[in-house]
């Protein structure tokens, strides 16, 4: 397996929002499925970006590719770390007045290149050395090589620089904003590559920052020409960048115009780099083409210097910031006592490590001077070490809690000392070459190797969780096992051997127990509690519970850790390995058959047989709450509303639209509220003409639409019509409401209607007992509302309220025509450990379902007189006995279940012997006719027709009262009284029954409800 570099397992994430810390960096970058990423070992946040180093590089790659990361609502940058770069290589320690010419040709015997760019400083002493090739020597020993030969007097020294994202681009045209330069790097010419930000550092100059590091090179290999001008572009890097730049930078005012216009052409050259020198192989004129840019960059350095001095002079304060390039020789000079040393030899000279440097300020010139060369050779005399280690070690070495206690140990010394690891090499630096050789063999001497040989009783244990935890919170120690688990290979610092060895003994011969839940699906569980109960039990060396509750369901096991992950990797596999399958079956009452017993043993058998767990999914079907389904069918046809007169006050006939009454829409809130007041006026004049209190109470008590039961259907008297001849017209049905049976809730939402209503029957019930004056005030109020009524039902329409009440009417229908079909489907859940049982299990049911369904036929002529109410009592018998019912003319097909068909034919008989003693409506309406009578005189109302065959069945079943809905208003027939009771106003009226065959010969009733000719 090959071993994972440092590099290839770090990820940089930029722009980070203030409130977000190395904890919550944490959370998410470990969390796989918001970030992509996993277990983290380290994460260094310095200001607003982090440097994350994940166990694995694959969750590293996989955090890069996932591109887009949002925390605290800021989208996040996420880029590979920058790296070595191989282009661009530090020559330190150089003379200030060293000539360009001689560096040049330093630089190209020692390193034997030929294509170079140089990048001087603005202080002389350092140089940045730009390949046009990647340098593919050894850095050490080129290093090395270069610090023992001397250049113009001075030591100099060779050091690897990081990455760059972001380059310095010069002659700008004036006027050039952010945004512009943004799309011009963004589009081909300028690169294709992404642009993180730009910063403006003068009018002319600006910085370009880029996404990815890999971004610069591509850059700077192009010509680029913007609004006409031919822009220099040149990598950036802070160390070459004048102290003055880097400060306006900082303090956010790099691109804003310079206050001080006098000195404009002056700072416009302190703002920019010193001009790169180009050198080419086998130039003889190469000094030549260098000489005059250098001599016009002396000319410039000279007139800068002076300002500069001048300046100086002026503020009395001396300020000069040393770039350190190598973050390892930072550190070590921060390590060491030179800073305070100096300080308390010089009190007025203040030194600073800031801004990747050294910063120097101090009033006297000769004491700066002094300590600033003292500085640079200070630098100038640190040695660095290289040493390679196997990967193993080398990464040993990197981790945070082993290289803080070696550094912590070599800083104790005389020569404290830096390390830095890259891969399997590492580089140590110290203030000599002789303290670095010695921190070198320091840190070999440290890595000490051993191996446990282990028992193989521990060999279970190395498979478990807490061992992976247990090594990783084990400190200054790797430990692996090898393949075959015989020896443990520890590697751990000196002297730490036995400790490392103890703890690892001890946790091996230390029971661990363990308590850890299975999470799966109640029907999963139930079906391992079924079918795999002796693979529970021979678990006995773990407790095995089963979770039921509705928070989490599953088996929790406890017991020691080994057993416990051998049992949880079993009943993993168990689950993983369940399929379940939804069945469909679709049969006339099947759902009623699930609940009977034959079904059960069907479905206990078929568990068994193909060892499958079934769990139907429905609701059971629920039988039907009132078995008479003529009395059933008779209510539901009775929820409608009837006219109480004819329209057109003709005789009594049975007209298609004689249901068909006029609602008003929705009422206008100015005639309600007018309809109230002057309902409101009547009411205050009225006296209580007919007591009703007595028949309110007895409203409590109504038993509606029962009937004494005959003996057999031959017994009835021929004479009388059964209410099963009830036969309403379809267009009846299409318009009927519903019947209230609560006079307490069957009061009208309709204002308009209840405050006519009123209106009428007290201004015709109590006129009597109004003085002359009194009645015609009445009588005006009354013309009043009578005008305002009409002119509102001329302008609304009718059709909302029908549509209403036909709503209404059919909830009843909707409701059973579900219940029907659902008794004719069911689902199962199945679950089995093979996929052909699920297949077994839909094929073996749905063929024993098959068997029993049975059809029989019963033929009969007055099939064909059928009327809606034998349709309803037919849809009952559906919901009754869970069967199919289907007519072709005058053979009726029952169909289901052998004995679900057997109980239906009965009631199926029962009706069409009924059917057969079924009279017209018309002939009723020929015989008999209901009518109500006038309380002020002797002048008598005919119902409607609809509504006197609705009383004339109801009277004909011996009912004592009946409620019914005329005119949208709750109103109850007494026969016992022969009265017409309105709820609403709780008036009365009387009422009688004639028979017109004998001649308008009226039988009035008494009060005891017997027959007067």
């Amino acid at each position: 397996m090959p071993v994972e570099s440092p590099e290839e397992r770090r990820v940089e994430v930029l722009a980070l929002p203030p409130g977000v810390d190395e904890e919550l960096l944490f959370l998410y970058f470990e969390n796989k499925r918001r970030s992509g990423g996993g277990p983290l070992v380290s994460v260094e946040k310095k200001g607003d970006r982090a440097i994350l180093e994940f166990e694995e590089a694959e969750a590293a790659s996989q955090v890069l590719s996932k591109g887009h990361h949002v925390l605290h609502n800021v989208e996040l940058t996420v880029r590979k770390p920058a790296s070595k770069d191989r282009c661009r290589l530090l020559l330190q320690g150089l003379n200030p007045n060293t000539n360009i010419d001689m560096i040049e040709l330093y630089v190209e015997n020692m390193m034997g290149v030929r294509d170079f760019t140089l990048y001087p400083s603005q202080g002389g002493d350092f140089i940045l050395i730009h390949l046009s090739q990647p340098f593919s020597k050894d850095f050490q020993n080129l290093s090395a090589k270069i610090s023992k030969k001397m250049l113009n007097g001075s030591t100099v020294t060779l050091e690897q620089i990081e990455q760059t994202d972001s380059i310095l681009v010069e002659n700008l045209h004036p006027g050039t904003t952010p945004d512009l330069l943004t799309l011009y790097f963004e589009s081909n010419g300028g690169g294709n590559q992404k642009v993180k930000s730009v910063t403006l550092l003068s009018e002319s100059t600006a910085k370009v920052s880029f996404v990815n590091y890999e971004s610069v090179n591509p850059v700077l290999e192009l010509p680029h020409k913007l609004e006409g001008a031919d822009l220099a572009v040149m990598p950036y890097f802070d160390f070459l960048q004048p102290t003055e730049r880097l400060t306006s930078q900082a303090s956010g005012i790099g691109s804003q115009e310079m206050t001080e216009r006098n000195s404009e052409d002056l700072s416009d050259n302190q703002m920019q780099t010193s001009p790169p020198v180009v050198a080419i192989a086998n130039s003889q004129s190469s000094s030549q083409t260098s000489s005059e840019p250098l001599a016009a960059q002396e000319a410039v350095e000279e007139a800068s210097g002076d300002a500069i001095e001048d300046q100086m002079e002026e503020e009395d304060t001396l300020s000069d910031h040393i770039p350190i390039a190598d973050p390892a020789k930072l550190a070590l000079f921060q390590l060491s006592t030179f800073q305070q040393d100096s300080e308390k030899a010089h009190p007025d000279v203040t030194i600073q490590i800031k801004d990747n440097g050294v910063h120097i300020a101090g009033t006297d010139r000769q004491t700066f001077e002094q300590i600033k060369h003292t500085i640079l050779d200070y630098f100038g005399k640190m040695a660095e070490t290289h040493f390679t280690l196997e990967p193993e070690k080398a990464q040993f070495l990197e981790r945070k809690d082993v290289k803080k206690r070696l550094l912590q140990i070599m800083g104790q010394t005389e020569s404290p000392a830096m390390y830095t690891v890259s891969d399997c090499n590492v580089a140590v630096t110290s203030l000599s070459q002789n303290s670095a050789n010695q921190a070198c063999n320091f840190l070999k001497s440290q890595l000490c190797h051993f191996s446990i040989p282990l028992d193989r009783e521990y060999e279970g244990m190395l498979n478990c969780r807490e061992w992976s935890e247990f090594v990783q919170a084990l400190g200054f120690s790797s430990v692996k096992v090898s393949e075959q688990g015989r020896n443990a290979d520890v590697l751990t610092l000196k002297g730490m051997e036995s400790e490392k060895q103890t703890a690892i003994l001890q946790f091996l011969a230390t029971p661990i127990e363990r308590e850890t839940v299975i999470s799966m699906e109640p029907g999963v569980l139930k079906y391992i509690q079924t079918h795999c109960h002796q693979l529970l039990a021979d678990m006995d060396e773990v407790s095995i519970f089963p979770l039921e509750a509705e928070e989490v369901c599953g088996l929790k096991i406890h017991g020691l850790a080994i057993s416990c992950q051998m049992a949880k990797e079993v009943l993993q596999g168990i689950v993983s390995s369940i399929c379940t399958r939804t069945i469909t079956v679709n049969a006339p009452g099947v759902t009623r058959f699930l609940d009977d017993t034959e079904c059960k043993s069907i479905l206990k058998e078929m568990e068994t047989k193909f060892q499958v767990l079934i769990i139907p999914k429905l609701v059971p079907w629920q039988p039907l709450p009132h078995q008479d389904i003529f009395e059933t069918a008779w209510t539901m046809m009775s929820h409608r509303n009837f006219q109480k007169v004819s329209l057109d006050g003709s005789a009594q006939e049975l007209k298609s639209d004689s249901l068909h009454t006029d609602h008003n829409g929705a009422a206008d809130r100015g005639l309600l509220d007018e309809a109230k007041r002057i309902v409101s006026a009547i009411d205050e004049g009225l006296e209580e003409g007919v007591s009703t209190s007595n028949q309110l109470d007895d409203m409590d008590n109504v038993d509606l639409y029962t009937a004494e039961e005959p003996t057999s259907l031959t017994d009835q008297d021929s004479n009388v019509i059964d209410v099963d001849a009830f036969q309403p017209s379809a267009e009846r049905n299409a318009t009927s409401g519903l019947l209230l049976n609560d006079g307490a809730l069957g009061l009208s939402s309709n204002l308009e209607e209840e405050a006519q209503m009123s209106l009428a029957i007290q201004y015709s019930m109590e006129s009597s007992h109004w003085s002359l004056q009194e009645e015609e005030e009445q009588l005006q109020k009354a013309l009043e509302l009578s005008r305002e009524m009409s002119q509102h039902e001329a302008s609304a329409s009718s059709t909302d309220k029908s549509a209403h009440v036909d709503k209404l009417g059919k909830g009843k229908n909707i409701s059973l025509e579900d219940t029907i079909k659902a008794a004719n489907t069911i689902q199962l859940v199945v679950f089995a450990g093979y996929n052909c049982d699920l297949i077994r299990v839909d094929i073996a049911f749905g063929k024993k379902v098959s068997q029993r369904q049975v059809e029989e036929k019963l033929e009969h002529r007055s099939v064909k007189n059928m009327s809606e109410y034998h349709r309803k009592c037919l849809e009952m018998i559906k919901r009754k006995h869970a069967v199919e019912i289907q007519i072709q003319g005058t053979i009726i097909s029952v169909s289901g279940f052998k004995d679900f068909v057997t109980g239906a034919l009965c009631d199926v008989k029962l009706l069409l012997e009924k059917i057969s003693n079924y009279v017209p409506d018309q002939e009723i309406l020929r015989a008999v006719q209901w009518v109500h009578h006038n309380p002020a005189s002797s002048d008598t109302t005919p119902y409607s027709p609809d509504a006197t065959i609705f009383i004339e069945h109801a009277w004909r079943m011996k009912l004592k009262k009946v409620d019914i809905l005329i005119d949208n208003q709750p109103h109850t027939i007494n026969f016992e009284k022969m009265e017409e009771y309105h709820i609403p106003s709780g008036k009365s009226v009387k009422i009688s029954r004639k028979l017109l065959n004998l001649e308008d010969l009226v039988e009035d009733v008494s009060g005891e409800g017997e027959f007067i000719v």
